[in-house]
């Protein structure tokens, strides 16, 4: 038997097309999972608890990494919070991440600042002064060489003054700063150099030279709805990060990066502030809104149900036309040494 199959003209190309659509298949698969290990997304729903005194804690459960503000809340006083919500610094637009879209009673005040702001689908919280001194030693440490001593930018770097402490958050715990190549087209992700209590020790710092929002968002996922965010997702992000989330190449050398590793603060970082090549979403997300992004993306994107079978790695229409290539082509090659055998 296996001396008439060798002798077969058909026996090597289907092994060979067989062997290489296993191989295929099982290197997206595992690439996938990797990806899903990597985004510290695991069963584990067991709490852990991030830099002593940041501010807040990880849950690692299901749905993603939460971060979770665990500071102790100051009392209340209307006047003196719709007053500083006022200022200069935090005037936006409606739906911006801004305390303009607070009510006086959920504005939280200490020593005539606002502290914290937002509603119930998601809490901005400014760091506290405490961590101002400690920031600007981090500061002058990594990020002044380019920045300035005083934030003011230079001709290799922006100015940091009036960006908010979001925007320093995202940045920092990304990885992409501080940058290891300053000139590149685009700020690179990596594992961060510094921890997130030591990224808003510098955000505390440059939002102390110049008051602005958005603070650092805490996103309430429970309640959200995951089929407006996919709706949201496919009509605002697909375009550049494809609808599976997995990221693509822009123009002149940028890309949308992958949204595998995520967590659900820096989603909404990205969206209210708008790094890089990404709009700045202000005027057109509420915060309701940005909370079903950021818990489809989290959910759906970061833990596919695959319900078809394989994943295929996750990249949608690439993986699939390769598999169809290779077993439609592989599967016509192969009819045709059976008809060319006959005649």
């Amino acid at each position: 038997m296996i001396r008439r199959l060798t002798r077969n003209r058909l026996a090597l190309p289907a092994a060979l097309i067989l062997a290489v659509a296993l191989g295929a298949i099982l290197s997206l698969s595992s690439g996938a999972k990797a990806a899903t290990r990597q985004a510290g997304t695991g069963s584990s729903t067991a709490p852990t608890t991030g830099a002593p005194g940041s501010g807040r804690h990880v849950n690692l459960t299901a749905g993603g990494t939460h971060f979770v503000n665990t500071r102790p809340r100051v009392t209340p006083h209307a006047t003196a919070c719709t007053k500083d919500a006022e200022r200069i610094g935090y005037k936006a637009p409606p739906d911006s991440g801004s305390p303009q879209d607070s009510t006086p009673a959920d504005l939280v005040c200490s020593h005539g600042r606002v502290v914290r702001y937002g509603d119930s689908a998601i809490t901005y919280t400014l760091p506290p002064s405490s961590f101002i001194a400690a920031g600007h030693r981090l500061f002058e440490e990594n990020c002044s060489s380019c920045h300035l001593p005083t934030a003011q930018g230079s001709a290799v770097a922006p100015s940091l003054r009036g960006v908010g402490p979001a925007t320093v958050d995202f940045w920092v715990t990304t990885g992409r700063m501080p940058a290891a190549t300053p000139l590149q087209v685009q700020a690179q992700q990596k594992p961060p150099r510094l921890t997130d209590r030591q990224a808003e020790e510098v955000a505390a710092w440059i939002n102390s030279l110049t008051p602005t929002a958005p603070y650092i968002p805490d996103v309430h996922l429970k309640g959200a709805s995951l089929t407006k965010g996919a709706t949201l997702f496919a009509l605002n992000c697909a375009a550049c990060h494809t609808i599976t989330g997995a990221g693509d190449a822009l123009a002149y050398g940028t890309y949308a990066p992958s949204l595998r590793l995520a967590t659900p603060t820096q989603v909404a970082e990205a969206i209210r502030t708008g790094p890089g090549n990404m709009p700045r979403f202000t005027g057109n997300l509420s915060d309701a809104q940005v909370r079903d992004i950021v818990a489809y993306v989290t959910e759906k994107i970061q833990h596919p149900q695959d319900a078809g079978g394989f994943g295929l790695g996750g990249v949608g229409p690439v993986a699939e036309g390769f598999v169809a290539l290779l077993f439609g082509v592989g599967g016509l090659m192969l009819v045709s040494f059976w008809i060319g055998d006959r005649s």
